[in-house]
């Protein structure tokens, strides 16, 4: 195993933050599922926020790159995965953008992530609570025999300014405090609270949140993608780029069965080999749904009520 294409991925990763098929609903689930069903058991089996956060998407510019893969066939993924997020509405990243989307090849899945892992752990973990899926997802990244495997995190950023509503490690004590809040926190005038936790905390101010919305709302800004070569088989650079973009525009559960559905999830067990109206009315929705509920399931519902009704009206 060239673990060679390993030493420059921390440096890129830094940077935080066929004809459309239109098949009928009966062929998307089990026979006699009603739509309401249909698109709730799919968002339910499908969505994999951080613990205790809601459902992220990305809400900043997308910057796609592959490693270990160049010309033609590197291009038309990227050239896919860009076509896709704009018609999400998501901000596609200028020539030359440091990628926070990385497409990795390899020809030992196992391998190369486990090397991943021991050699930058904070890549993965960030030592924040709500920003990735845990311990247990990430033994399951290292040790999948999946021909793909994904590591996505987010962070709780404020809905309005987009600002991150969550100190890190490396964030830096001090820095001033508006007036407006110091008066409320009993410091009129102005604060410095020159090294200490208050100054550096993001500070979110707004009257609109309420006890069923929240301006908080999260929000993805890093996904690591490892393609296995060896094991995906003769999939054209179309189907691997709409796999990419349906695990790396949501939060999709790596551990779950999409066999009753009509996915691209299940590309690699005979499934189909591009996006159908089922993935894009489920990605649109999720695009188009608020996401300020309080609740993580009344977010999940949100989304599966703009699926059935999006599915029900057509393509």
């Amino acid at each position: 195993m060239n673990f060679a294409i390993l030493f420059g991925l921390a440096t890129l990763l830094q940077a935080a933050p066929q004809e459309q098929q239109t098949p009928q609903l009966p062929d998307v689930v089990v026979q006699g599922e009603r739509d309401r069903d249909a698109a709730q058991s799919f968002v339910d089996l499908a969505a994999a926020p951080a613990p205790g956060r809601g459902l992220a998407r990305w809400r900043g510019p997308v910057c796609a790159g592959t490693v270990n893969l160049r010309g033609e066939t590197a291009q038309a993924i990227l050239d896919r995965l860009g076509d896709t997020a704009q018609r999400l509405g998501i901000d596609v990243g200028e020539p030359g953008c440091s990628a926070n989307l990385v497409i990795l090849f390899t020809d030992d899945g196992v391998a190369t992530a486990t090397r991943m892992v021991a050699d930058d752990p904070r890549l993965f973990r960030v030592g924040v609570s709500g920003f990735d899926r845990g311990s247990a997802a990430l033994r399951r990244f290292e040790e999948s025999s999946a021909p793909i495997r994904w590591w996505a995190l987010s962070m709780p950023v404020d809905a309005v300014t987009g600002e991150r509503q969550a100190r890190a490690p490396g964030d830096v004590g001090g820095g001033s405090i508006p007036t407006n809040v110091a008066e409320a926190l009993g410091c009129p005038g102005g604060c410095n609270f020159q090294d200490s936790v208050l100054g550096a905390a993001p500070i979110s101010v707004s009257t609109t949140a309420s006890r069923l919305t929240s301006m908080t709302v999260d929000a993805l800004y890093k996904v690591i993608v490892i393609v296995d070569a060896s094991q995906i088989g003769p999939v054209t650079a179309t189907a691997l780029a709409d796999y990419v973009a349906m695990v790396s525009f949501a939060q999709i559960a790596d551990e779950a069965s999409f066999a009753r559905y009509d996915t691209i999830l299940n590309l690699f067990s005979n499934g189909p080999s591009e996006l159908t109206d089922w993935d894009r009315a489920f990605l649109g929705a999720l695009y188009a749904a608020e996401g300020r509920a309080v609740s993580a399931s009344s977010q999940v519902g949100e989304v599966a009520d703009i699926l059935r009704r999006t599915y029900s009206e057509g393509p």
